[in-house]
């Protein structure tokens, strides 16, 4: 682990500047974590990812919603990628 720290070190504090649409499932155990939601949902996330457009909670979905609701997932995939045609 702090070997992948050392690694990344040159990218801390970075900014992610493309289009972003973020989805997670109300029932991921990372989403439930200590102060998860508040910094997906209060400012935290969008300090990073300033061009965070939408960030979708499906309800009833764990950590692999791509496994768990794929069509839904494609369609959100699809309509997102299709804003920039």
């Amino acid at each position: 682990m702090d070997r992948n720290w050392e690694l990344t070190a040159p990218w801390t504090g970075t900014q992610i500047k493309v289009p972003v649409k973020f989805i997670v499932g109300d029932q991921d155990l990372v989403y439930n974590s200590l102060g998860a939601k508040d910094f997906i949902h209060k400012g935290g996330l969008k300090k990073y990812v300033p061009f965070l457009e939408e960030v979708i909670v499906m309800e009833g979905v764990g950590h692999f919603i791509n496994e768990e609701r794929p069509n839904e997932i494609s369609e959100h995939i699809h309509d997102f990628i299709m804003k920039f045609q």
